[in-house]
C-alpha cells in the first residue's frame, strides 16, 4: 500500500528522510499524494485497500480468540440463564419515591441524635440550678476521672509537675477496656471523664464545682447510649472551658511535642461557637498607624488570629486595616465580605503576618464608616430589618482612639430611618492593647453604647480569655429568650481520635456534630450576686459520615450512582469525589469547605472556576432546602483514580434533611440506573424447599461489600467478627430458626409520633445481643449467591481445545461480583501462594466500586453487544501479582418483560506475557504478501489501546499501562480530530502542591554584627529562662501561654496541632543547642487546581475507515476496532516523520490570571442560606450584660517568667 516511497524509505531511512524534510516539493513528486505526507491542509481517506484488509484481518482473529477464551472462562452465558430460571424480576426505580425513603430513614436517625443532646442538655440545666456547692468539701475530699491525668495501667495521657504531685488523689485511676464502637480506642463506658485545657484551673472555684455537678450527667449520657448504641463520642463544654465526654478515655495526644501546652478549649470548637452565636457578618479593623509597633503590633496580629480561630463556615468576614486611610487586606476581596472557611482564614493570617511599617494618623471614623458601608450592603441584601436575624459585629483592635466617633454611630446604629441615618444595630467590640494607654473611657463607651464588649489585653497570655468574651456577648439574646434550645450542626471534620498517619481505614473518618445550648439561669434568681445572661455550656455528639452513607441504599442506587449531602452552603460533607486526604498522605486544610460545583463536573462547565447553568441550578436548589429532581443532565463521569472518563447522563434527585442545614440528593445514572433485579422472600422460599442458604456460601473464596449492612449488633463490643464474611455466616445460621425478626436499626416506635416538644428521654434500651438488619439486600445477596453458587463449583474443562486455549493466555482466575455486593473467585488451576499472602479477593472487595465493574457495564450502555473490557493496570499502580495481569469483564444485564437492569459482572484474569506473545505471533502472519510491513518488523509500531487510550500492548512491553499519547502524539491528536477519541477535559479542585522553597543567602548572617549580637541576646535571655524554671509555679487562672502562630484547629489534620512556646522545663542544654541549629523545615504544601485531559471512545467514527489514515506532520497509521472488546489495533509508520507531540492525561497544575485566592473569588458569591433559629435581638439584653472593664493593669511578680519567654520568642523569631 504504501508503494513505491515506502521501499525507497526502508532502505533508505535516516537519508532520505532528512533530505525529504528539507525538499517537501520532491517528496511530493517521488511518493504522490498516497505515498507520503499529503501538502493539502485536510486529511485524505484513502479508498480501501489490501493493508487495510490485512490489519482487520489481524485485529479480527485476535479479537475472535479474547472473546471465545472469555466465554468459556467466565460461563457467562450460564450464569444469565440462571437469572432467568430463578424468575429474577428486572422492575422501574423510582427517583422520587426513592429519595423521600432514604431522607426519611436518615432524618429518623439524625432526630435521634438530637434527641440525645437535648436530653443531655434539659438534665445539665436542672442539675445545676438545683446544686450545692461546698468549695471547702471540695478541695478536701473531691476527685475525679482525669482524661489527662487519671492512670489507666499506671500510665496517664499528661504527667502532673513535681509541684503538682500533692494533688495527684484528685485524679480517679481509669478501668478501660478497646472497644470496637469507639474505632478500638481503650474507653469505659459507665463513667465519663473531663478535659482540662492548659489555660483552665481545674482548683478554681467556678471551673470545680462544673466538674463536680456535671458529674450527673454519667446516667443520661449511659442511657442515651443504651437507647442508640449507635451514637458515638457524647459531651458537654462548659462555658468554663471543662470539656465531659463519654465514654472516659485517656486524651489522645496531638501535639507534635508533648512539652507544649494543651490548646484544645472545647469553647473554640465549631460546634460550641455555632451554637452560641449562630452566623455572624464581621468586620475586623486593625489600627496601622505609626504607634502600632513593636510588641503592640504583635500582639494586635495574635489577637485578630484569636479571634479568627472562632469563626465557621457559617460566619462572613473581612480586615481592613486603617491609618488615615482604610485598606482591604486582601486587595481583591474589596468590599466583600468573605465565607470564613479555614482556607480564607489562613489566607487572611499569612496576609496579617505580611503587614510590615505601620506609619501615619489613625482615622477610625473613616474606619468605622468604611465598615458599616459594607455591612449595611448585606444589611439589605439579606433583609436584616425585616427578620431581625442577623448577626452583625465590627471588631476594633488599636492601642487608642483619637477622637470621638459619635456621628457614625449616630448614623448607622441609632437613626430611625430618616435622613439618611439607619437603626443596623450593629455591636461593637473593642480592643485595647497596651499597658500605657489613654482614652480609655472613649474606647469602651463604643463597645457599651453599641451592645459589646470592651477588652483591654497588655499581654499575649490574656488574649485568649478575652476573645472568648465577646461569644458571651452574643449569645445573651438566646439565653434571655429562656425557652427554645435550637440544635445547631456543624460541617464535617475529621474524629479527633483519627490519626491519618496510623490509621489504616480506606478513607478519612469524618463527621458532623450537634449541638444544643444550655442557659444558666442563675441571672433569673431574686438574690443572684452575678446578674449576666450566661450560657452554661453546650451539649454535644459527633455524627460519623459513614452512618449517613449507610442509610443511602447503595445498592439500591447501583453501579455509577452514588448519594450525596450538601450543607446551606453549598458545601459537600458526604460524596464520592470528596477527598480529604490529599496524594501527599495529609488532609486537605479546606475539605470541609469543598462546594458541590467543585465536585460534579457537568459538560455545560466550559471553563475551569466558571461552573455552567444547570449545576448552579442544582446547587441553589439544594442550599435553598428544596426537594426537586433534574433529568438528563450530561456529565463528565471520570473513575479509577480520575483516569479513566465517559459521557454520560445522570438525573439528580433531592430533598432536604428535616430540621438540619443539609439536602440529601442521590444520582443515577438515565437510562441503565432506572431497573434493578427485584426477588423476594428468599430466606422463607429456600427454607421452605429445604435448602440450606448456608451452603450457598461455602469456602473462603467470597466476599461482601465491606461499608455496606447486611446484619449487624447494635452492640459491638462482645460480638467482634475478624471479616464482615464471618458475620454474615453467623446471621445466616439465625435466620432459618423460627424466632427469626427483621428489626431495623432506626424503627419507628411511639416517642416518633408524639410531638416533638415531648422529648423522651427514657427510651426503650436494647438488649446486649440486640440486632438490625437490612432486609432487602439480605433477600438480594441470598439471591446472588444461589445463582452464582453452581458456576463456582469444581472447575472441569469440557474438553482439550479448552485447556489449550486457557493454558495459551495463562488464564489462571476467574470471577464474578454482583448488585448485592457479593464477589467471587476462582483458581483455575488450583490456588498459587503467595509471599503476600493477599489474592484477588483481598483487592477487590467492593463489587460494584471497582473500576473493573463500572468500566463493564459502561461499555455495555454504549455499544449494547456481549463483549468484555480488558485493562492493564496503570503503570503507576502497584503489582497485585507477581506478574502483570489482564483483567476482562462482561457486563450481564437479564431481561424481563421487555425490561433489562445490570445484575452483575463476570470476568477473569490472565497472563499479559501470554497475550502480548499472542498477539505478535498473529500480527507477524503477512496477509497481503507484504504490503505492508509485519508488526515484528521495525518499520512499524503494532500498539493494543484501550477505550480510554491506555497501551495495553506494545512493542516495548515498558508502556504498558501508560498512555498512547506520550508516544505517539501525533497520531493521538488526529484520532481526536477524526473524532475516534473524544478529549474531555476535567478538573481537580481538591489538590495540594507542593511549594518549593526560596533559596536564601546566609551571607547577611555571616558578616553583619547586629546578626551576632542576636545569637548572644538569644543566649542570655534562654540562660535567664532555663534557670528561672527550676522554680515552679502554678496559680489560680494561670495565664495560657499561646505565643506562636500555629494554633490548632479542628480541621487540621490530627498529629498537625499547633505549636506553644508553653512547655514544661526541659534540659537547657537541648535548647541551647536548638538555638544555633535550625531545624530542616517541613515541606510545605499550598491548595492547587489541576486539569486532566482525558479521552474516551466514540466507536461509531470507526465506521468508513477503510485505509490508512494521513495528515499533514502526522505518521501515517491504521486503526482498526478489537470486534467483541473495547480494544483498539492502532498500526503506525514510525519510517514517516512526524511533528514531536507528546500529549498526557497525567495532571496538570493550572495557572490562573489571578494570584490565589483570588481566582476563587466567585464562589464567595455563591448562594448559601443563612442558619434559621438565631436570636440576635432582646429587650432586656441591657439589664442582664455588661460591656467588660480592663483587665489587670499591673504586671505581677509571678508573671515575670511569662515576660522572659515573650522576650525569647520576639527575640527569635524577629532577629533571626
Amino acid at each position: 500500500m504504501f508503494g513505491l516511497c515506502e521501499k525507497l524509505m526502508t532502505h533508505f531511512a535516516v537519508i532520505l528522510t532528512a533530505f525529504f524534510l528539507s525538499q517537501p516539493l520532491l517528496l511530493l513528486l517521488i511518493c504522490g499524494p498516497h505515498g507520503g505526507i499529503s501538502p493539502s491542509t485536510s486529511t485524505h481517506w484513502a479508498e480501501a485497500s489490501a493493508a487495510d484488509e490485512a490489519v482487520g484481518k489481524w485485529a479480527t482473529q485476535f479479537g475472535e480468540e479474547l472473546y471465545e477464551l472469555a466465554k468459556k472462562i467466565t460461563k457467562s452465558q450460564e450464569i444469565k440463564e440462571k437469572y432467568k430460571e430463578y424468575n429474577a424480576r428486572v422492575e422501574l426505580k423510582n427517583g422520587t419515591e426513592l429519595i423521600k425513603s432514604i431522607t426519611k430513614n436518615v432524618g429518623r436517625m439524625l432526630a435521634r441524635k438530637m434527641d440525645a443532646v437535648r436530653c443531655i442538655q434539659e438534665r445539665a440545666e436542672s442539675v445545676n440550678a438545683n446544686f450545692e456547692f461546698n468549695l471547702t468539701y471540695a478541695l478536701q475530699n473531691f476527685s475525679y476521672i482525669s482524661s489527662k491525668y487519671s492512670a489507666f495501667n499506671g500510665n496517664s495521657s499528661e504527667e502532673l509537675s513535681p509541684n503538682e504531685a500533692e494533688f495527684a488523689r484528685m485524679y480517679d485511676d481509669m478501668e478501660l477496656n478497646p472497644d470496637t464502637h469507639f474505632y478500638n480506642t481503650p474507653v469505659d463506658t459507665e463513667h465519663s471523664s473531663v478535659h482540662v485545657p492548659s489555660n483552665v484551673w481545674d482548683r478554681s472555684t467556678e471551673v470545680l464545682k462544673t466538674i463536680m455537678w456535671s458529674e450527673q450527667l454519667d446516667e443520661v449520657f449511659r442511657q442515651n447510649y443504651q437507647s442508640d448504641p449507635a451514637l458515638s463520642w457524647q459531651y458537654f463544654g462548659s462555658d468554663t472551658g471543662i470539656l465531659r465526654h463519654y465514654p472516659a478515655a485517656q486524651w489522645q495526644e496531638t501535639r507534635a511535642n508533648r512539652d507544649d501546652a494543651d490548646t484544645y478549649d472545647c469553647r473554640k470548637r465549631s460546634w460550641y461557637i455555632e451554637t452560641a452565636t449562630c452566623s455572624k457578618d464581621i468586620v475586623i479593623l486593625l489600627d496601622y498607624s505609626g504607634s502600632m509597633t513593636g510588641f503592640r503590633s504583635h500582639v494586635a496580629k495574635f489577637t485578630i488570629r484569636s479571634i479568627l480561630e472562632t469563626f465557621s463556615n457559617n460566619d462572613f468576614f473581612t480586615i481592613l486595616a486603617y491609618n488615615e486611610t482604610v485598606i482591604d487586606i486582601i486587595p481583591c476581596f474589596k468590599g466583600a465580605l468573605v465565607q470564613a472557611t479555614p482556607e480564607n482564614i489562613e489566607v487572611f493570617n499569612d496576609a496579617i503576618q505580611e503587614l510590615k511599617n505601620p506609619g501615619g494618623y489613625a482615622n477610625l471614623t473613616l474606619a468605622y464608616d468604611t465598615a458599616f458601608q459594607l455591612l449595611q450592603k448585606y444589611y439589605d441584601s439579606r433583609h436584616c430589618s425585616a427578620n431581625s436575624t442577623c448577626n452583625q459585629a465590627i471588631m476594633l483592635v488599636t492601642d487608642g482612639v483619637a477622637g470621638n466617633t459619635t456621628e457614625v454611630f449616630q448614623k448607622y446604629n441609632w437613626g430611625n430611618g430618616e435622613n439618611g441615618t439607619f437603626h443596623m444595630n450593629t455591636r461593637i467590640f473593642t480592643y485595647l492593647l497596651g499597658k500605657e494607654v489613654t482614652k480609655v473611657r472613649e474606647i469602651q463607651w463604643m463597645a457599651c453604647l453599641n451592645r459589646g464588649y470592651y477588652s483591654h489585653v497588655q499581654t499575649l497570655d490574656e488574649v485568649h480569655e478575652e476573645v472568648l468574651k465577646y461569644v458571651d456577648v452574643i449569645a445573651t439574646p438566646l439565653v434571655l429568650q429562656n425557652e427554645q434550645h435550637p440544635p445547631t450542626w456543624t460541617h464535617a471534620f475529621t474524629d479527633r481520635t483519627y490519626d491519618p498517619k496510623t490509621s489504616t481505614e480506606r478513607r478519612p473518618r469524618l463527621v458532623i456534630a450537634v449541638g444544643v445550648p444550655a442557659f444558666n439561669r442563675f441571672y433569673r434568681q431574686p438574690n443572684a450576686t452575678d446578674t449576666r445572661a450566661r450560657l452554661l455550656g453546650v451539649a454535644g455528639t459527633d455524627v460519623p459520615v459513614e452512618d449517613i452513607d449507610k442509610l443511602t441504599l447503595p445498592y439500591k442506587l447501583g453501579v455509577n450512582g452514588y448519594s450525596f449531602v450538601v450543607s446551606n452552603n453549598g458545601y459537600v460533607l458526604l460524596h464520592p469525589d470528596l477527598r480529604p486526604m490529599g496524594t501527599n498522605g495529609r488532609l486537605n486544610p479546606n475539605y470541609n469547605s469543598i462546594d458541590f460545583t467543585e465536585v460534579e463536573h457537568l459538560f455545560d462547565d466550559t471553563s475551569p472556576r466558571e461552573p455552567g447553568e444547570s449545576i448552579l441550578n442544582i446547587r441553589n436548589a439544594m442550599v435553598r432546602h428544596e426537594s426537586n429532581e433534574f433529568l438528563g443532565i450530561p456529565v463528565k463521569f471520570h473513575y479509577d483514580k480520575m483516569r479513566r472518563v465517559s459521557k454520560e447522563t445522570q438525573d439528580y434527585f433531592f430533598a432536604p434533611l428535616p430540621n438540619t442545614p443539609f439536602t440529601l440528593g442521590i444520582v443515577m445514572p438515565s437510562v441503565y440506573g432506572k431497573t434493578w433485579i427485584k426477588v423476594g422472600e428468599e430466606v422463607d422460599k429456600n427454607k421452605h424447599m429445604k435448602i440450606n442458604i448456608s451452603d450457598f456460601f461455602m469456602g473462603d473464596n467470597w466476599k461482601v461489600h465491606p461499608d455496606w449492612v447486611y446484619c449487624k449488633y447494635h452492640y459491638l463490643e462482645g460480638h467482634e467478627f475478624k471479616t464482615p464474611e464471618a458475620e454474615l455466616r453467623e446471621f445466616l445460621g439465625k435466620m432459618v430458626q423460627n424466632d427469626w425478626k427483621w428489626p431495623e436499626q432506626y424503627a419507628e416506635d411511639e416517642s416518633d409520633w408524639d410531638d416533638k416538644d415531648d422529648l423522651n428521654c427514657g427510651r426503650k434500651t436494647l438488649g446486649d445481643d440486640a440486632y438490625y438488619c437490612n432486609k432487602e439486600l439480605v433477600h438480594l445477596l441470598i439471591f446472588d449467591a444461589k445463582v452464582t453458587n453452581s458456576s463456582y463449583g469444581v472447575w472441569r474443562f469440557e474438553n482439550d481445545e479448552e485447556r489449550q486455549l486457557i493454558e495459551r493466555f495463562g488464564a489462571d482466575l476467574r470471577f464474578v461480583a454482583t448488585m448485592s455486593g457479593l464477589t467471587r473467585w476462582q483458581f483455575i488451576f488450583g490456588e498459587v501462594e503467595v509471599d503476600t499472602d493477599r489474592e484477588f479477593g483481598d483487592y477487590h472487595t467492593t463489587a460494584i466500586d471497582e473500576t473493573w465493574y463500572k468500566s463493564a457495564i459502561l461499555q455495555h450502555h454504549e455499544d449494547r453487544s456481549e463483549g468484555f473490557v480488558y485493562s492493564v493496570k496503570h503503570y503507576s499502580d502497584p503489582m497485585e501479582d507477581s506478574e502483570v495481569k489482564v483483567t476482562a469483564s462482561h457486563a450481564i444485564f437479564p431481561r424481563d418483560g421487555g425490561k433489562e437492569a445490570p445484575a452483575c459482572v463476570v470476568g477473569f484474569q490472565f497472563s499479559h506475557a501470554r497475550m502480548w506473545e499472542r498477539f505478535f505471533n498473529i500480527t507477524a502472519v503477512d496477509h497481503c504478501k507484504r504490503c505492508l510491513p509485519i508488526c515484528t518488523d521495525d518499520d512499524v509500531d503494532c500498539v493494543v489501546i484501550d477505550n480510554n487510550a491506555y497501551i495495553v500492548i506494545g512493542q516495548n512491553i515498558n508502556t504498558t499501562g501508560k498512555f498512547f499519547g506520550e508516544f505517539h502524539g501525533d497520531v493521538m491528536a488526529e484520532m481526536v480530530d477524526k473524532g475516534i477519541f473524544q478529549s474531555i477535559e476535567v478538573y481537580d479542585y481538591q489538590e495540594q502542591c507542593k511549594e518549593e522553597p526560596k533559596a536564601g543567602s546566609d551571607g547577611h548572617s555571616l558578616l553583619h554584627p547586629l546578626r551576632l549580637l542576636s545569637f548572644g541576646w538569644k543566649w542570655l535571655i534562654a540562660e535567664i529562662f532555663f534557670q528561672y524554671q527550676r522554680i515552679q509555679w502554678w496559680a489560680d487562672g494561670a495565664p495560657f501561654m499561646e505565643y506562636t502562630d500555629e494554633i490548632e484547629d479542628e480541621y487540621v489534620a490530627v498529629g498537625d496541632g499547633g505549636k506553644s512556646s508553653a512547655s514544661k522545663p526541659k534540659d537547657s542544654s537541648d535548647d541551647e543547642d536548638a538555638l544555633f541549629d535550625e531545624p530542616e523545615k517541613e515541606p510545605v504544601y499550598k491548595a492547587c487546581d489541576m486539569r486532566s485531559t482525558l479521552y474516551a471512545l466514540n466507536p461509531k467514527a470507526l465506521v468508513g475507515i477503510n485505509d490508512v489514515v494521513e495528515a499533514p506532520s502526522t505518521r501515517p497509521f491504521h486503526v482498526k476496532k478489537i470486534p467483541n472488546s473495547n480494544l483498539l489495533l492502532v498500526v503506525v509508520n514510525v519510517l514517516m516523520p512526524s511533528r514531536n507531540v507528546r500529549l498526557t492525561t497525567e495532571p496538570q497544575r493550572m495557572e490562573y490570571g489571578n494570584e490565589f485566592p483570588c481566582y476563587k473569588l466567585n464562589m464567595s458569591f455563591y448562594e448559601r442560606r443563612r442558619i434559621e433559629e438565631c436570636y440576635t435581638e432582646h429587650e432586656d439584653e441591657e439589664l442582664y450584660t455588661y460591656c467588660g472593664n480592663a483587665s489587670r493593669l499591673g504586671l505581677t511578680l509571678q508573671l515575670l517568667p511569662l515576660t522572659i519567654i515573650l522576650i525569647f520568642y520576639l527575640t527569635h523569631n524577629f532577629m533571626r
